[in-house]
Formats: structure tokens, sequence, C-alpha cells
């Protein structure tokens, strides 16, 4: 890797970056204006490219891999400010704005196409992963905000080949925005229901050869933690036990073009939230007694990559990255200790990727990557510490063929080795049929490929007590395989009018699950878990009626379990029908309002079945003048009333009522 690095730097002075690199980075720029990104109607339909899906970026319409590529942008405008509730928009993703557990800035368990563990989901952030078999990437979903982010992509499917460990159900991949143009500050503030307060500040733009985004953010809200108390019939909200949610988050790139050929940016992210919460106790008869949790996270995320044109047919790209983790929970009324339960997680990561261009048809990447875990986790619980060092090394590539402007393919492979659960081969193949050619109206995907899942340490070697029940970890657990395929069709019904469907499925074998025996609990590789179903939608815009468009969804999904769990085999934490609509319009042209829908149907979680919800919102953003705009959102507009969760250790927890919210933003 030293040598790599050295040879890059002397490219340096040379040569110089690739303009295809270059291009690839546009889609998660964030230099629009206020004013331009007011009209809805004015954004695209469809996006230009996707980072994510592929080695390297590739032209949306060339990829034959199911992946929902965000406009962030949009999504403000629409009064969406948190990383959950984008990824509540997107079809085929269950989870809830706001966390599935605790509301705001709780863990926010993202289940995509079914698959129901938080260790089937993968987050990158920046090119970096920030979960693992021990980590996962629900919690930083709960707290993070789209202010911070210029670009967001949900990759669907088993993605083994691509990305490795944890890839299973899909990744979740984030970027911090990219400066250009003349320097713009922009300062958001807004506050509303719960006590909520959001603000956030932004500069972004371009200084000859540098290029800059820093932001800096602060939040806090109180929520509104309803709770089902003893042998009652009703929720209550105790006034004293707050469900209070602070944070401040901070997030900076740097760009500088050496030369037309090489580029070198700098990354950093840190996030400090807190989040209090009421809980039962259930050590207590009748379980009515609460007390409060006291949950802090503090995330640094840093990264250092060099981009290099260093021949016509070979572009390589040199990433180095560190992510910390630091996660304490704490019960105060309980437990006078400062951390009850505290993990650290310290990741190293470098990977060298190069995309050779052979000709119009064949482009091959290849690369390879070290990934370095640290992780501890101390609890009076555990018999002993939690501590794993973990090394994972890969080698990967990908080949990409495109013999004519109606049809392209591509076949990713990985080899991972680690140090702890050994060696995982993972493949994947993929291909799009553009029907007539490069425009078409017509569009199929198709792909098929596997993944894999590692026990954590937990699993493997803890000991630990909860609620009265003792847990053994099972050395001789396998690691759990998946294998996934989709096939789905794009069709342009009419300009600016479109039509998708998209079958999937996806099986798992060897899941890890726990088990009870005699005396004691453990974990155990079952036989397998399958989810198989379909996502559709319609989407579009109108452009000559007040700039109306629209976005509707709808995914059946059939998640199932080898075994009968609570009277059903559906797998718990996911939802069998889930329904997205947006709807807006501009009537008169300073004035952008509209309507979101969310609703999903048959749910599940630990104990069987949990209600049914429908939620709709309402947002409007008034452009006053070029610089200032004024916003206002109502969310839960109905005030709906459903369980959240029905979680055994943190009691039933209810959805938080209508809330109204108002606010302003400049920019100069």
């Amino acid at each position: 890797m030293g040598l790599i690095a050295v040879g890059l730097a002397f490219f340096a002075g040379q040569s110089s970056f690739a303009d295809q690199s270059k291009k690839e980075q546009e889609p998660v720029k964030q230099a629009e204006t206020t004013s331009q990104s007011a009209n809805l109607a004015s954004l695209p339909i469809l996006p230009e490219l996707t980072m994510a899906s592929h080695f390297s970026g590739v032209p949306y319409a060339q990829s034959g891999v199911s992946v929902s590529v965000v406009n962030v942008k949009k999504l403000q405008t629409e009064g969406i400010e948190t990383l959950s509730g984008a990824l509540a928009s997107v079809p085929g993703v269950y989870t809830q704005d706001g966390g599935s557990t605790f509301q705001r800035g709780s863990v926010s368990k993202t289940i995509i196409r079914g698959m129901n563990q938080a260790a089937y989901t993968l987050t990158m952030v920046d090119g970096m992963r920030i979960s693992d078999p021990n980590t996962t990437g629900d919690k930083y979903f709960g707290i993070t905000d789209l202010f911070s982010l210029g670009g967001l992509e949900i990759v669907k499917g088993s993605q083994g080949a691509v990305y490795g460990s944890g890839a299973v159900g899909g990744v979740v991949a984030m970027e911090t925005p990219t400066g250009d143009g003349k320097p713009t500050t922009k300062i958001f503030a807004e506050a509303g229901s719960f006590d909520s307060v959001t603000s956030y500040v932004t500069s972004q733009g371009r200084l000859d050869k540098l290029t800059y985004f820093v932001g800096v953010g602060y939040e806090y809200t109180a929520n509104d933690p309803s709770i089902y108390v003893g042998e009652s019939t009703e929720y209550k909200n105790p006034t004293t036990k707050n469900n209070d949610f602070e944070q401040w988050s901070e997030a900076l790139r740097l760009t500088y073009d050496v030369n037309d050929k090489v580029t070198v940016s700098l990354t950093y992210r840190r996030n400090d939230a807190t989040l209090q919460y009421p809980t039962l106790d259930w050590n207590a008869w009748p379980a009515d007694t609460i007390y409060v949790n006291e949950d802090k996270n503090h995330i640094d995320l840093i990264t250092a990559k060099i981009d290099a044109k260093l021949t016509d047919k070979w572009t390589s790209s040199l990433m180095v990255g560190y992510y910390g983790q630091l996660y304490t929970c704490h019960q105060p009324d309980l437990n006078p200790e400062p951390s009850y339960y505290k993990t650290t997680t310290d990741k190293v990561q470098m990977e060298w990727r190069n995309l050779m261009t052979w000709n119009k048809k064949w482009k091959t990447t290849w690369g390879m990557a070290w990934d370095r875990t640290d992780y501890k986790a101390v609890s009076p619980n555990y018999e002993a510490p939690q501590n794993q060092l973990d090394n994972v090394y890969a080698f990967f590539g990908e080949q990409m063929w495109s013999p004519s402007d109606y049809f392209d393919a591509s076949l990713a492979l990985r080899l991972e080795h680690s140090t702890v659960w050994n060696n995982h081969f993972t493949w994947r193949y993929s291909n799009v049929w553009n029907v007539q050619g490069k425009d078409a109206a017509t569009r199929i995907i198709g792909s098929i490929g596997s993944g894999f899942r590692a026990p954590t340490f937990l699993e493997q070697k803890g000991s630990y007590k909860s609620w009265g029940s003792l847990y053994q970890g099972n050395p001789d657990l396998n690691v759990a395989k998946s294998l996934g395929g989709d096939l789905g069709i794009e069709q342009r019904l009419a300009t600016d009018h479109y039509f998708t469907l998209t079958g999937f499925w996806t099986r798992v074998n060897d899941e890890i699950s726990s088990a009870k025996k005699t005396g004691y609990r453990t974990w155990e590789n079952m036989s397998h878990s399958t989810s198989y179903g379909i996502e559709t939608s319609f989407f579009g815009k109108l452009s000559d009626y007040w700039n109306t468009g629209y976005e509707l969804s709808y995914t059946y999904t059939m998640p199932k379990g080898s075994e009968m769990k609570n009277g059903t085999i559906q797998l718990n934490d996911t939802a069998r029908h889930m329904i997205k609509g947006t709807v807006y319009c501009s009537p008169i042209e300073s004035v952008t309002t509209g309507f979101r829908v969310l609703s999903a149907m048959n749910r599940t979680c630990w104990n069987g079945q949990i209600d049914n919800f429908c939620t709709v919102g309402w947002f409007a953003k008034w452009q006053a003048t070029e610089k200032l705009a004024f916003h206002l959102r109502v969310e839960n507009l109905t005030n709906e009333k459903y369980l959240i969760t029905n979680d055994y250790d943190f009691g039933p927890r209810e959805a938080r009522g209508t809330g109204v919210y108002g606010g302003v933003s400049f920019e100069f």
C-alpha cells in the first residue's frame, strides 16, 4: 500500500485526475442555490449516474442493479430533514422517520426488502464501511441529518461482491457534499412542536483549485414519549421522564485539483448525540416503575483520498480512512456508575481501486482493501469484557461489457479473508436491456448475487445475563450466506412520466438466531429465511399544471423464517405491505406545497403483529426573495396513534403525535 501511495504521489507531479472521475462526483455536489431548488418541478425525474451500485460510477441507464438514487435537495424542499425520513421514502425500505424504537435520535432499524436483521444492511459513508458484524449502522441512521449529505443511494439485494460482509439485504451509501461555484453560505433555522429546535449553517464554493464544503448543526427535541404502563389500557406520557434528544454535528470536505489529472480530497464528520428515554423496570412488579436511560454517541470519521489518471486507459484511486464510535448507555436512576454499558469501535480502512477503460465496450475495475476493526464492550451484565480485533483483507474486480447501445452487463467478484471468520467468496452478475437504445422508453434490468453475514463476538464467545436469563456464545457458528436476485422493468409512459415494476427474492442459509437450551440461551445456525415480493412505482411531473409532481410506490414483501415464532412465520420487525406517496405543486411561482403519505400494514414485532398505520404530512415553502425562504410543515396531520414497537426490554412505544414546525433559510 505504501508503494502504491508513493506511485500515485509521483504521478501527481506529471499527470492529473481523470475527467471521468470529475463527472462521477457531480451528482453528489450541493451547489444549487436555494432559489434553484425551490421549484421541485425543475429537478430531473431520473438520476444521471449511480455511484454506489458498482465499483465505479456508471450512467444510471447502464446499470442493471436495483438502486434508488435519492435527491437530497428535493427531500429537503419537501420538509424531510433527517436520514431516517429519507430512507422511509424509498420503495422497498421499511423504517420510520425518527427511528424505530424511541423516536428522533434513537436507533433506526432499516429493513431492505424484508431482510430483518440490522446486520443485513451495510452502511457506507464517504467510502468507509462503518458497520461490521459487531457494529451496525442503526444508531447512525437515527441521528444523521440531510444538511450534511450531498449523495445518498440505497443499493438493494445481496451486494457482497462489491461491499463484502453485511451486504445481505442491501447497502446505504452516503457522501459528504462537494462544494462548487461561487462561495455561498446558508443559514437554516426551525422550531416547532415537542420543544424542537433545529439549526444548521453551511458554506461551500470553489476558490481556484480548491473546493470546500463545511457545515455545523445543532438540534434538540423532547419528542413525545408515550409508554404502556402496568396493567392499564392507556398510553401514558410521564412528564418527569422525558425523551430528550440533543446533538451537535459537523461535516467538512476539501477537494484540491493538483492539475487536470490528479485530485486529492479530505472529509471529516463528527457527531455528539445524547438521548434520554423512559424505560419500564421489569424487575419490579407490577412492571410500572419507570426509569431513565441515557444514551450517548460520539462519532468521528476521517477520510483522505487521491485520484489520478495514470494513462489514457488507467484511472487509479487510493483511500485511507478512520472511523471511531464511542457509545455509552447509563441508567442514572438505578446505577450511579457513569457508563453502565459502553462500546468502542476503532476502524482503519485502506482501499486501492483501479479502472481500466480498454475501449467503448470493455471496462475493468480491480483492486484490494484492508479493514482493521478493534471492538470493545463493557457491561456489568458481561462476565468478561468483549474484545475483538479483526483484520479483513479483500481482493475484488468487476468486468463491465457494453456491446451496443441496447445492452450492458457486468460480473463482480470478491474474495475476503478475515482473521476471525476465515475466507469467503462472493459474486454478482447484472445486466440491463435498453429496448430502443440509449434513450429507451423501456428499460429491463436484472441481477443475481451472493452475500454473507459473519457472527458477532457476543454470538461466538459472549457470556452475559439479561432480565434473569443467561446467554452463552457458540464458537461453532457458521457464517450466514445469502443468495438473491431481482428482475424489473422501467417504462416511460409519456414525457416525464414513468412506471416501474420489480420482482425480488433473497434466501439466507445458516441464519444466526437465538435458541433456548436447558438453563440458558445461545445462538445457533437455523435452517434458512427467505424474502420475496414486488416493488412498483409511478412518478412524474406536469409542468403545465402548477408545476405539479407526484410519486407513488407500493411494496409487497413476504419475509418468512423456517420456524414458527409467536404464531407466525413472518420475520420480526417487518411489514408485508408499504404504500408511500408524495404530490406537490406551485400554485404561484414562489410557493411550493404538497402532501406526503406513509403507510405500513401487516407489521410484526418480537411478540407478533402490531398496528397498521397511515400517516399524512403537509409541507409548504415560500421563496420570498432569491436568497430568503420560509417553510412550514405538519407531521402526522391526522394524529395517528400506533405502536412504533412492542419491545420486551423497553415496553410498548407509541409514535409521535401531530407536530407543527416552521422556519427560515437565508443564503448569502
